[in-house]
Parts: C-alpha cells; structure tokens; sequence
C-alpha cells in the first residue's frame, strides 16, 4: 500500500535524519565512532544504581510502578529547585517541570510560544536535535555564528538591527553557552551580559540549555545565563542524561511560574508525565551525594580523553586544520583544509576506516560545515582514540 497521501506536510518535508543515523552506530561494535555524544560506560556507577533500585522496589514499589504528577514529583521538584539554587539559579519547586529529558523541553517551549511564521535565531551552528525539534514548526530560524568566545554578539545585534528595520524581530532565541554542542567553545562573561542586554533591548526570550556545564576539566567556571540574568527573560533547560544516565530520560525546565503553567497544560496533552523510576532513580541519587561523585569521576576521564584526542588531531590530521581546545564537556569541532567535504566522505570512513563521525553540515540552519566535523570524545576509551584518530585522519584525506 502507498501511504504518501495519508502523510502530513511536516513528514513530506526533506529533513536530517542524523540523529537516528548516530543511534544505529551504537549497535556496531566494529565501528570507532566519535560519533553520538554519549557517556562512555565506565562514567557511570551501576553497582550504586542496581542498589538504589533495588531499595526503591522494596519499598516504594506502588510509587515506582504507578504515574507521577505531570510536573514531576514533588520532592524531585524540591531537590531540583536546591541543586538549581546551589548552582547560582535561585528556585521555587513552582518554577520547575520535570520532562523527559531536556529535547523534550524545548519541544515543550516551542509549543507554548511559537506561532506560525514566527522567528528564532540559533546558534551557527548549533545542536542537530534543536534544528530538527524547530523544524517541527512552520517558523523562520536565523543563524549566528559562534566563536572563540561563543556567541558572536556583535553579529547578533547586527543582525536583531536588520530584523528591527523589517518589523520582525524575533521571539526566541536557543543558545548553548556552555562546552557547546557541537563545537565546544564557552560563551565569555563579556558576551553573556552583552547578549542579556540585548535580550532586554530587542524584547526576545532566551532558551539557555545547559547539558554539558558541569563537566568543566580545565579553566574558570563562568556564571549561567539563568544564574546572571535580573530580567526574567532567561529560560533554563537542564538534563541528568550527561552527570547521571540518559537512560532515565529526566531533564527540567526552570522558568518563571506563568511560563511553567503553560508548559505543564502543553505536557498533559504529550505523554502526560515522566517515568517514575527514572524520577525516584535520579532524587535517590541526589539525596546520596551519587551524583557529585559521578561528575567527578567523569570530568577526570574527560579531561584524558579531550587532552589524547587533541594531541592526535594536532599529530595526524592535514596541515591548515585547525580545532578548538574546549575546558569541558564532551565534543571538539574541526575544520579541515577548504575541499574536503566531510558530508562526502562519511560513508567511506565509516565502511572502510571503520570509524565515524557527524559531518559539520548537520549542525546548521542553512548553508556551512562543508568542510567541519563533529569529534565526541566522551564515549570512546583511551584506546580507541589511539587507534581511531589517526584512522580517521587517513579517511579524510583519502582519495577515492
């Protein structure tokens, strides 16, 4: 049977699958992949999860095995809103929703504020599961380019003076400040405040989406946007899928409670609410100060990790490459020599260098990255960079 006339306009639309293409990778266990951005599995602590499990299907089987509130449990709420008011961000349990996982809080937010026709600006370029959330909307997305100091603010105002002309600034605009996906690089204090006042000046939303900022190995911790902002115009988007486990599929939006309000109706209407293991699984975690330990032993196997990997990128690769040097998270951004496309070039690597990774162009809007690569650096082990790196060198320079 022929079902494209039963298909909607969204699902007709060319769009990336990158994001299922990643997930299949983890499946091929003779494929290197610097691929997904995931957790190498010795980052977590499984023997203190099977004992957390165990205590709460011993005695909160009912709570366990039934649904939570949509807003998520009460008491995660309130641990969340103490994490969040120890990291800087000042919280009421009323500012918080539970999601599932942070991906789903952003679909949330477009829900709640985009109509149609209306504008977003991101990050040039920006995480690939954000481009294809936001293609889910008929809206227009406009693009800024990040640099050695993240966001390019001055770009920003230029471009928010072009739209202002045109009466048609933007309501949103997504950013990921900190070790960002995919490129690693840290917004500076300087360009926060700047991009917080232009915020106010031009009248748009900040989504701020903080998955990677507690994973910092080298350098100063910076303030989040949430932390500095006086406003109300920043929204927070948090996640346990990097510090603890993707697996529970918990993340959080923090926002003021009108927005949380909107949010909560919005989530109803989706699956209703978060997992309930997931929730007493990650509060049981917290309670018991797990959560800290797992970041401190992650950041210590990412700092080994990000420093082998840059060594090898800077010994193997191409002359007139060049990287970035991140103090945190899990990703490293390269950009090769002008023609070498590494889109072209995926498929050979994969099939025959036997490694992978995510070709530049899948992280922007519109035009870019033909010649850029995305390098996590989290999931494989030391050895794998080892051998990996230098295999991947010779794969993009490889003429077939």
């Amino acid at each position: 049977m022929d079902f494209q006339d039963y298909f909607s306009d969204l699902t007709r639309q060319p769009g990336s699958n990158a994001l299922a293409e990643l997930f299949k990778l983890t499946e091929r266990p003779d494929i290197i992949s610097f691929a997904g951005g995931f957790p190498a599995p010795e980052m977590f602590l499984p023997g203190e999860a099977a004992e957390v499990a165990r205590q709460l299907f011993e005695e909160e089987s009912t709570t366990v095995l039934g649904y939570s509130p949509t807003p998520g449990f009460s008491a995660l709420r309130d641990y969340l809103a103490e994490r969040q008011s120890h990291l800087g961000m000042p919280a009421d349990a009323e500012e918080l929703l539970v999601t599932s996982g942070s991906l789903q809080g952003l679909d949330i937010l477009g829900r709640v504020f985009l109509n149609r026709g209306d504008r977003i600006i991101v990050e040039a370029p920006t995480y690939l599961g954000a481009l294809s959330t936001f293609a889910s909307y008929d809206i227009r997305l406009d693009s800024v380019p990040v640099d050695s100091e993240g966001l390019n603010t001055a770009k920003l105002e230029e471009l928010l003076n072009e739209l202002q002309r045109q009466e048609s600034l933007p309501k949103l605009l997504y950013t990921v400040p900190t070790f960002q996906n995919p490129s690693g690089q840290t917004m500076s204090y300087r360009r926060r405040q700047e991009l917080l006042d232009l915020a106010v000046r031009y009248g748009f939303l900040i989504i701020e989406d903080n998955a990677y900022g507690e994973l910092r190995f080298t350098g100063e911790e910076i303030p989040t946007l949430k932390a500095l902002d006086t406003g109300k115009r920043v929204i927070y988007l948090g996640t346990f899928s990097k510090v603890l486990s993707p697996g529970i599929r918990i993340g959080w939006i923090h926002a003021p409670a009108k927005i949380i309000e909107r949010a909560v109706l919005v989530r109803q209407a989706m699956d209703q609410c978060s997992n309930s293991l997931g929730q007493l699984l990650a509060l049981e975690f917290g309670r018991r100060g797990l959560i800290e330990k797992q970041i401190k032993k992650t950041v210590n196997l990412l700092a080994e990790r990000a420093r082998l990997t840059i060594d090898l990128i800077a010994s193997h690769f191409p002359t007139g490459t060049t990287w970035t040097n991140p103090e945190g998270g899990f990703y490293t951004w390269v950009t090769l020599p002008p023609g070498i496309d590494t889109a072209q070039l995926l498929s050979h690597a994969i099939e025959n260098a036997r490694v992978a990774y995510v070709a530049g162009a899948a992280f922007y809007a519109g035009e870019g990255g033909s010649n850029q690569l995305r390098i996590c650096y989290s999931q494989p082990s030391l050895d794998d960079i080892s051998r990996g790196i230098p295999r991947l060198a010779k794969a993009l320079t490889t003429t077939f």
